[in-house]
C-alpha cells in the first residue's frame, strides 16, 4: 500500500502531496529534503530512464521515484510490500497525468491541490492497480465480453491491465506480446475517448480503449470491415467503465 505521494518539479520543488493514511495530511513545505535532492540527482544523469522506477530506502521506508518530461512522482511504501503492483501503477498514472497536465505542470508554481480532476484521477489508479482485481470483477467482465466474442464478424476480444497482461478474453498467444508493448509503453489514450487506437498485429487490425487502469482490445476477423471491432470496442469499454465507475469491485472483496 502507498502511504503517501508527491508530484514534484524538475527541480525538486513540490507541486501536489497526498497522503492515504487515515488522519494525516502532507505540508508540502516540510517535503523531506532528501526527496528534493534525489530528484535532482537521477535528473542530472543522461542514463534516468522514464521507462522504469527506482527503488531506494530510506530509515524505515521504501521511497519510489518515477521520471517524466515535466514532473516526478515520488511515492512511499513500507518494507516488505510487493513492489510491482505499485511500479505498474506509477508509470501508468504519470503517463496520463503527462497527457492531462504535463505543458502544464512545466511552468507552474505553487500547489496543485485545487486542479480540477486531479485528485480523482489519482484515486482511479492507486485503487485499481495495487491489488490484483477479485473474481467477482473477473467474473464481471467474462460476461460483458462472452458475447462478443461469440460474434462472427470479431476475430478476438481481451481486456488487459496496465502492465498489458490479459485478464480475461480470447486473444491468440501470436498477438499478446505485440498488445503487451503497446498497452505498457505505447501511445494508447490514457482515458476512455470515443476513437479507440488502432494497432496493426499479424493479420488483424485491432482497436484499443483505455478503461481507467484496463484496456479493451477487440479485432475484426480479417475479412470483416473493421467498423465491426470500432462498434464493439466502444460498447464494451462504455460497459466497463460504468462497471468500474459503479464501485462493484470494492463493494464485493
Amino acid at each position: 500500500m502507498i502511504s503517501c505521494l508527491y508530484i514534484v518539479t524538475s527541480d525538486g520543488d513540490p507541486l501536489y502531496g497526498r497522503s492515504f493514511e487515515e488522519d494525516s495530511r502532507i505540508d508540502l513545505k516540510t517535503l523531506p529534503v532528501f526527496i528534493r535532492n534525489t530528484v535532482v540527482l537521477f535528473r542530472s544523469s543522461p542514463s534516468t530512464s522514464s521507462d522504469r522506477v527506482y527503488i531506494l530506502e530510506h530509515e524505515d521506508s521504501v521511497w519510489a521515484y518515477a521520471f517524466f518530461r515535466s514532473f516526478t512522482l515520488v511515492a512511499r511504501t513500507q518494507h516488505g510490500q510487493y513492489l510491482a503492483p505499485m511500479k505498474d501503477m506509477m508509470i501508468a498514472l504519470g503517463r496520463t497525468l503527462m497527457n492531462h497536465y504535463g505543458d502544464m505542470i512545466r511552468p507552474w508554481s505553487g500547489s496543485m491541490s485545487d486542479v480540477v480532476n486531479l485528485d480523482s484521477i489519482i484515486d482511479e489508479y492507486t485503487s485499481l492497480n495495487l491489488t490484483s482485481p477479485s473474481e467477482h470483477l473477473l467474473n464481471s467482465i467474462d460476461r460483458l465480453i462472452d458475447l462478443k466474442m461469440e460474434l462472427h464478424e470479431i476475430s478476438f476480444v481481451g481486456v488487459f491491465d496496465s502492465r498489458g497482461k490479459m485478464l480475461r478474453g480470447n486473444v491468440p498467444e501470436g498477438h499478446l506480446f505485440r498488445l503487451e508493448v503497446e498497452i505498457s509503453q505505447g501511445t494508447i489514450k490514457p482515458v476512455m475517448d470515443i476513437v479507440p487506437t488502432s494497432v496493426i498485429s499479424g493479420d488483424h487490425k485491432v482497436q484499443l480503449l483505455r478503461v481507467k487502469s484496463l484496456t479493451v482490445a477487440v479485432a475484426a476477423d480479417p475479412s470483416e470491415s473493421t467498423l465491426h471491432a470500432v462498434s464493439v470496442v466502444g460498447e464494451l469499454a462504455h460497459s466497463l467503465n460504468e462497471l468500474l465507475s459503479s464501485g462493484y469491485d470494492e463493494r464485493q472483496k
